[in-house]
């Protein structure tokens, strides 16, 4: 089983959370989050190391004073106390009104609240009733302070990480030796599922040829891609893929392969603290080209580069043809998913 998270690890999370409010100006946060590995559960997991599988919630967190966490279950929420993370809950099917009370008990109703979440988690109803509870209250969109302040690993999130990885290489190892002729496509994905739910894994995302297995017999000829994501007992997530090969390759893979490794080294070499992602990406573009390959256009709207951790896709993230600027310098802590365009 994997490396867990201690209290110290949770002081050291909250007082990095009330450094960057202070900063800022923040007197609170309310931070939404939702079972779904792109909606906020990473949020949830960084604040109270609990895994969120499901519901909803926010949690309320004080410049000063105790966080209080609030689901629509309260055997959820009751459950998260348990952890001692986060000890102070309520649950309400609405979320809000309790909420909304907690936040004018402590005096806060007039002060500068963030929101974490605010532009893809808590939704628009959430919201109307949050402004309309605490009109006076100056309601700001805070989901770059959170996530600049979780993309910035500790030495026991990249232990944590390290330990998501073996646990995902072996279970994908083990699909290999397990695979055989006549199997369905069910039969070969569960050894590995077997291998990471016996090591503690949360969650598990598998394709098979670039289909959820079912009662299909394998296939065993050409090029077949296995692509696996999986959530480990610490919440952080990893996704890997490979293609099996049941023929030799064509020149023209060849080639793709090696231009796609030499930019690999390329993108591993520049890469480094201050490196800003828009340079990176200058790189790896650069790279590809010189062996003479040319992009597609129009581009496909794809991150080339984004964080890795306790979501799927994390800040920081970038892609050249992005609407929204996203491009930041690289910074000592940060873990990067180099995900070249399709």
């Amino acid at each position: 089983m994997g490396t867990k998270a201690t209290i110290a690890e949770r002081d050291q999370r909250f007082a990095r959370l009330r450094q960057a409010m202070e900063k800022q100006g923040f007197d609170a946060l309310l931070v939404m989050g939702k079972g779904h590995g792109c909606m906020g559960r990473g949020y949830f997991r960084y604040l109270t190391d609990f895994h969120l599988w499901c519901h909803e919630g926010l949690i309320l967190f004080p410049l000063e004073g105790d966080p209080l966490v609030c689901m629509i279950s309260e055997g959820v929420a009751g459950r998260i106390a348990d952890i001692g993370w986060i000890t102070d809950y309520c649950s309400d099917w609405e979320l809000i009104p309790p909420i909304v009370d907690a936040i004018k008990g402590r005096g806060l109703d007039q002060n500068k609240i963030g929101i974490a979440g605010h532009r893809r988690i808590m939704g628009a109803g959430l919201y109307d009733m949050l402004r309309d509870g605490l009109p006076k209250a100056k309601l700001v969109n805070a989901d770059l302070l959170m996530n600049k302040v979780r993309s910035i690993k500790s030495p026991l999130e990249i232990q944590q990480m390290k330990e998501a990885w073996a646990m995902s290489k072996a279970a994908m190892d083990r699909f290999l030796w397990h695979l055989e002729p006549g199997m369905t496509e069910r039969e070969a994905a569960a050894e590995p599922f077997r291998y990471i739910f016996e090591h503690g894994a949360r969650d598990s995302l598998l394709f098979y040829d670039g289909r959820i297995p079912g009662d299909r017999l394998v296939k065993l000829e050409g090029i077949v891609p296995y692509h696996m994501e999986n959530c480990s007992e610490s919440g952080h997530w990893v996704e890997l893929e490979m293609s099996m090969a049941f023929r030799d390759p064509t020149d023209l893979e060849v080639r793709l392969l090696e231009a796609e490794l030499r930019a690999y080294d390329a993108v591993r070499e520049a890469a480094g603290p201050g490196m800003k992602l828009a340079d990176l990406f200058e790189v790896y573009q650069d790279s590809l080209k010189d062996d003479g390959w040319v992009f597609s256009e129009p581009r496909p709207e794809h991150y080339e580069f984004h964080g890795q951790g306790q979501d799927w896709t994390e800040w920081p993230v970038y892609a050249d043809n992005d609407p929204v600027i996203n491009d930041t310098r690289i910074q000592e802590g940060m873990v990067l998913n180099y995900h070249p365009s399709p």
